[in-house]
């Protein structure tokens, strides 16, 4: 008996040693051309983009994440030479806020234009990804485990990595923030930090979206939302990745007050953080989006792709 169950948790043991080896394994992978129609709409959006992402290459990937075959997106320049990565999380949950063509065209193309290689998740249970969805549950695994991804990815710089997301995949940032600090930078835009106040804001959230993906909500409600909103644990994000946060201030869906409340907390454990609010902009700062994009790109230029050392958070100075 007893050497049945030594054989018994070996098997499990080495059974899950092979799963974590195979973490960010790109098992599929499809060149994806963007067609005309989405051209237009990116050409409409933003003209100065269409010459520099003839300069891009896109590909539709599927990698492998605890066991599951996930899908995802990986965007990157055609030029010789090592990038550094940006790994970019999407919002939304389910089909709502997926990527699609046009998405990945505009804002993974964006991020890759500017000499970075980009790589992005569909979640478990999304868009033919296998399992189920969390809205940030076990499903942080499969923004964590495009990591290993990168590292089968041609002119990739693994030893710089950043990350970025909005509304839920900024608060699929802050998670990951929380777990590792592998993350030289992190950008959020108007990313959920407390999942209390925003249901006072959006109580439709307790139907809809967290009775429906949070598994056990009822029971351990919470708990749960804690997970979900790092103003509970912001002193246990890296200390070491800088994060730039920017929100509008006219935003219905994630009040700014969210952010303004998690940018207080960091302040308070003096992690490196600026923060933008921009005033009388909605969800997504489409009043300001140039300006966005280039607090953006400044950002991750200077903690990333230069990797400038980081800020003194002490007082001084005269």
């Amino acid at each position: 008996m007893k050497h049945k169950l030594t054989v018994i948790l070996l098997y499990i043991l080495l059974n899950c040693f092979y799963s974590n080896a195979q973490n960010g394994k790109i098992i599929e992978k499809e060149k994806l051309v963007l067609s005309e129609s989405t051209l237009a709409k990116i050409q409409k959006a933003d003209s100065t983009l269409i010459p520099a992402l003839k300069k891009i290459e896109f590909y539709r990937i599927t990698y492998l994440s605890d066991s599951l075959k996930i899908k995802g997106f990986i965007a990157k320049p055609i030029a010789k030479g090592n990038f550094p990565c940006i790994i970019s999380n999407r919002g939304g949950s389910g089909d709502f806020g997926k990527w699609n063509e046009t998405g990945v065209g505009f804002f993974l193309g964006k991020l890759a234009s500017w000499g970075y290689v980009v790589v992005a998740s569909q979640y478990r249970g999304n868009a033919g990804s296998e399992g189920k969805e969390e809205i940030g549950g076990n499903d942080i695994n499969d923004v964590l485990n495009l990591v290993p991804t990168l590292n089968e990815i041609e002119n990739a710089d693994t030893s710089r990595i950043g990350i970025e997301g909005a509304s839920r995949g900024g608060m699929m940032t802050y998670r990951a923030l929380k777990k590792t600090c592998q993350f030289k930078a992190a950008v959020v835009l108007a990313g959920p930090t407390n999942a209390f106040k925003g249901l006072k804001n959006r109580p439709e959230f307790e139907e809809h979206v967290y009775s429906k993906y949070i598994p056990n909500y009822s029971k351990n409600k919470d708990e749960e939302l804690k997970k979900r909103s790092a103003v509970f644990w912001a002193n246990k994000m890296c200390k070491t990745t800088p994060i730039l946060i920017m929100h509008g201030s006219s935003d219905w869906r994630v009040q700014a007050s969210e952010s303004l409340e998690l940018v207080h907390k960091l302040y308070e454990y003096k992690h490196p953080v600026r923060f933008l609010l921009f005033e009388g902009a909605d969800h997504g700062i489409r009043e300001y989006r140039n300006q966005f994009f280039a607090q953006s790109k400044t950002f991750f230029d200077y903690y990333l792709k230069n990797l400038n050392e980081l800020p003194n958070m002490e007082l001084h100075g005269r």
